[in-house]
């Protein structure tokens, strides 16, 4: 199957980016695809070939169909062709979501988060328990103080849905935070928020 040189090799470093947390574009995030290749398959991907499958400084090379395999088990699938076919000739409307992501069920009432996403929106919530989240803090969101909402996961490089949500003195059904290009940071904090 030949499939290097199209959208699948596109979707294949755009999914691994996503589940390893990063983007690729600078050598630290190098370092952890890296990392992240070899902690998911425990097999190696030298610095030099991440450069060139990713395109990082100019470098590029047509992929070894063994590189491509190593990269798709990566993020769960047995080879390359496993995941073309999987991928067929389009984009996908859905997918496995294998990033970063924290399950509100794992959630104790006080823990706190952090939650960014582009341009420039950031909360700090409190969990009060069954799935319920207070807002402690608002930069550049239409959330605000002491609103609150449900949620059942907050996933990296996704965006969120939030039902229920009180606002001031109106209530929405659903609300999506990070349409654009998803949530960028996922924290959790300590009790006092630091």
């Amino acid at each position: 199957m030949e499939h290097s040189d199209n959208i699948y090799l596109d979707n294949l470093r755009r999914l691994i980016c996503e589940a390893a947390g990063c983007e690729a574009k600078s050598p630290a995030d190098l370092y952890t695809l890296v990392a992240f290749i070899e902690n998911r398959t425990r097999e190696t991907i030298g610095l030099t070939t991440v450069k060139r499958m990713w395109q990082y400084g100019g470098l590029s090379s047509k992929p070894r169909q063994s590189t491509l395999n190593v990269m798709a088990r990566s993020i769960g699938y047995r080879n390359y062709d496993d995941f073309c076919e999987h991928y067929g000739d389009c984009t996908p409307s859905s997918d496995i979501v294998l990033g970063e992501s924290i399950k509100v069920s794992d959630l104790k009432s006080g823990d706190r988060l952090m939650l960014r996403w582009n341009p420039g929106r950031e909360i700090v919530v409190e969990c009060l328990g069954n799935s319920t989240f207070r807002v402690l803090k608002s930069e550049g969101s239409k959330l605000h103080a002491d609103d609150t909402f449900q949620a059942a996961i907050f996933a990296l490089g996704h965006s969120a849905l939030l039902s229920n949500v009180i606002h001031e003195d109106s209530s929405w059904p659903l609300y999506e935070i990070g349409q654009q290009g998803g949530l960028t940071l996922i924290r959790q904090l300590t009790s006092r928020g630091e």
